[in-house]
């Protein structure tokens, strides 16, 4: 899936209705249901790995657990290693 939720999760779930949804983020912050009207503009954004392997690609919504931090220099998302901290 590759539709951005309002939550700044790449959609990872749907709904009951089989509607987009951001699991990450149900019931926890109100976007996590809303797809993005305007997507992020994610070219020459680097996306690392959220844990201890720090893993880079460059950003994309098709990412594992995708998360776009507007705010910060990188996006985060899972690269499948085991290193959560």
């Amino acid at each position: 899936m590759s539709v951005m939720m309002e939550c700044g999760h790449a959609a990872n779930a749907v709904n009951g209705a089989g509607e987009p949804s951001c699991a990450i983020c149900a019931l926890i912050r109100p976007g996590a249901s809303v797809v993005a009207k305007t997507p992020p503009d994610l070219t020459g954004r680097t996306a690392r790995c959220g844990c201890r392997c720090g893993s880079k690609q460059p950003s994309s919504p098709r990412l594992a657990f995708f998360e776009h931090r507007p705010n910060e220099q990188t996006d985060l998302y899972y690269c499948g290693c085991e290193g959560w901290d």
